[in-house]
């Protein structure tokens, strides 16, 4: 099988752009990161993230002892950093073979796979509902204090010809709903670019939108 991604990431209504992307090829590696929002410095997290997977390319499908890495050096450079362990970040990750599409995953960022028409979520999101604020919460990513450790997840899908995957981060899901990526990704399933703009603009409409980061991956024969 042959393996294309396409990256598009926005900035929103925010100041900075937080998120992050990975586009290996060659490698068949994908990946999108968020950086924590309330913390400092989400972007250099979450670009520590992508970077370390790339720099562990030839590691993976190893996902997991990769991530525990890369949770210890993130809280490493914000402790020197900041002094306090405030620097975190999401990170889903595919890599792709002919045995399949191995997911790792940490955060609420998320993998979709595109096939027969229908939008299946790979990866769950690690949260949990706060009522204060009747709203939900991260409880793990990457950077998390020292004595806690993020949830790591790993898992291995059968992907066939014509399947596509989907990565994004919450920017996306939480400002479109599923129905209307299904409408979109159908409508420029062979046009990437168009698609992802497509997705990007569609997110965009909602008053105050996030950051939007999408790696879009066709699989062909």
């Amino acid at each position: 099988m042959n393996f294309k991604g396409y990256p598009l990431s926005v900035i929103g209504s925010r100041e900075k752009n937080e998120d992050a992307w990975l586009v290996l090829d060659e490698h068949a590696l994908y990946a999108v990161a968020d950086g924590v929002g309330g913390g400092l410095h989400g972007e250099v997290a979450s670009s520590m993230a992508v970077d370390g997977l790339r720099d562990r390319a030839v590691q993976v499908p190893d996902f997991r002892d990769t991530f525990y890495q890369l949770q210890e050096d993130i809280l490493r450079e914000s402790m020197e950093k900041i002094g306090e362990p405030l620097m975190g970040t999401t990170l889903t990750a595919v890599s792709l073979s002919r045995e399949g599409a191995r997911v790792g995953h940490v955060g609420d960022s998320r993998c979709y796979l595109f096939g027969d028409a229908t939008l299946k979520l790979l990866t769950e999101d690690q949260e949990a509902y706060d009522e204060r604020h009747g709203c939900p919460v991260l409880i793990s990513y990457l950077g998390m204090p020292e004595g806690e450790m993020p949830k790591i997840t790993e898992e291995v899908f059968p992907v066939v010809p014509g399947n596509r995957l989907l990565l994004c981060t919450d920017g996306l899901y939480r400002q479109i709903s599923d129905h209307r990526m299904i409408e979109i990704i159908k409508e420029h399933l062979y046009s990437p670019e168009i698609l992802l703009r497509a997705l990007c603009d569609e997110a965009l409409r909602v008053p105050y939108s996030d950051n939007v980061t999408v790696v879009y991956v066709e699989i062909e024969a």
